[in-house]
């Protein structure tokens, strides 16, 4: 196999893999609930946690990538994510799952901060927004999967059974990136600016906690504070240092740039806690089986892993940032027909609002991608898709931690179960119009990069 078609199948199984488990986990949250004994917060923070550990670490990880190698990166990235994920299936409480699940969002960011980055240098410019619309698909194909096999392995061999998972595509993977030719090293020799990595983790983690924490302010806002301060700090530390973690010209002087990051962040804070939401609707308003519910939240990723590809396609000879305007505007229309699906709502229904969302976000993802990696230097290739996948990992750190917000004020810290459906309702509907509301200001921010497109 040639290292340019391994380095493609490589990078496609690596962006299956992470949204693979993702989804998979996820149909799983009910059961945990009931066999852990956890609390609609803690449930949403064992989405949430893999999310916001992936978040904080996903810019140094590409950083230290650039220095030390991208594909040499890669390779334990992909052993470390296949091996936590396995010691996931061992916790014994909601805390510790929980803390594995932080452990194993950093071999996730090892992949995710070097993936994309070694197919972008390996492939030609005309073929940029194809490799990416495969990318995309995969990472969609995972999402479409996940539920599916992780409802099933629920109901025949219990959540733990899940994580296992795992193993079959991440030593495919593993097996493939060790195929690939040559190495990566556009800042070798420079140094890692430890403590400016050190200003931007501790910002994600107290911006993520105080935002979930704002149920009781007298914690939320101390750490959004506190994250002010962290992010000020970031700052400075990266306009002084030699080799900073970050040059702040990527966003200052590209203008493309920074809105797409922008825009990539806005879609994700309003898009990733649908299944989060549906998977709890389907369980436990509905009465569905986890698998039975997998069926039902396959229609969106089923639709996007479909049409990714023509999307990616289609975006290297029109404009692509149109493509993801548009694509923005779909999902802030499915976003607002969420708000009215309430405990009679047919299944019909809700399949075609997952379609429209699948449609939506196939034309913004892949668009989206091309022209944030199109848009600098091949240097920068690893920053680039590291701060692609920040935005996009904090995004959904942002959603849940709306959903975990919500919930702190209508649901009072107690369970999702046929006692509490009224209030669940109303906390899903609120959350979805919150969702709305950003994806209708990231259309905006989506159309703004058209003149320089």
């Amino acid at each position: 196999m040639q290292s340019r078609t391994a380095a493609l199948v490589a990078g496609s199984m690596a962006s299956f893999l992470v949204p693979f488990m993702m989804s998979a986990v996820g149909i799983t949250l009910p059961v945990v609930q009931t066999e852990l004994e956890a609390t609609a917060v803690e449930l949403s923070w064992v989405a949430g946690s893999y999310i916001l550990a992936l978040a904080a670490i996903l810019l140094p990880v590409g950083r230290l990538a650039d220095i030390w190698g991208r594909r040499r990166t890669f390779v334990w990235g992909t052993a470390a994510f296949v091996v936590f994920s396995v010691c996931a299936s061992l916790a014994w409480s909601v805390a510790s799952l929980v803390a594995l699940r932080i452990v194993q969002g950093v071999g996730a960011a090892m992949i995710l901060a070097t993936g994309v980055a070694i197919v972008t240098d390996i492939y030609p410019k005309k073929e940029r927004g194809k490799v990416m619309g495969v990318l995309v698909a995969c990472v969609y194909l995972g999402l479409s999967v996940g539920p599916l096999v992780g409802g099933l392995m629920t109901d025949l061999a219990g959540w733990r059974s899940v994580f296992f998972l795992s193993l079959p595509p991440g030593l495919a993977c593993w097996l493939l990136a060790m195929r690939i030719e040559g190495e990566w090293r556009p800042a070798e020799g420079e140094r890692f600016d430890a403590l400016g990595s050190l200003y931007y983790a501790l910002f994600v983690v107290c911006f993520v906690n105080g935002l979930t924490g704002l149920a009781r302010p007298e914690q939320g806002i101390p750490l959004l504070a506190a994250a002010a301060s962290l992010g000020l700090l970031f700052v400075l530390r990266s306009k002084r240092a030699v080799h900073p973690l970050l040059e702040l010209s990527l966003f200052t002087s590209n203008r493309v740039f920074l809105l797409t990051s922008l825009a990539t962040l806005i879609n994700y804070a309003g898009t990733f806690a649908v299944g989060f939401l549906l998977s709890l609707y389907l369980q436990v308003v509905k009465g569905f089986s986890p698998m039975n519910a997998g069926f039902l939240l396959v229609v969106q990723p089923v639709v996007q892993s479909l049409l990714s590809p023509l999307a990616g396609t289609l975006s290297d000879r029109f404009n692509a940032a149109g493509m993801a305007s548009l694509g923005m505007g779909l999902c802030a229309l499915g976003l607002l027909c969420m708000v009215g699906v309430g405990a009679g709502t047919s299944l019909w229904a809700i399949g075609g609002i997952l379609a429209l969302l699948g449609l939506g976000f196939a034309l913004f993802a892949s668009p989206n991608m091309s022209v944030i990696m199109g848009s600098v230097e091949p240097r920068h290739y690893s920053i680039a898709s590291s701060l692609v996948a920040t935005m996009r990992t904090f995004g959904m750190s942002l959603s849940m931690g709306i959903a975990t917000v919500v919930f702190g004020f209508l649901l009072h810290g107690r369970q999702v179960g046929p006692e509490t459906v009224p209030q669940f309702l109303v906390s899903m509907h609120v959350i979805f119009a919150v969702c709305a509301a950003l994806c209708v200001i990231g259309v905006f921010c989506s159309l703004g990069r058209l003149r320089k497109a």
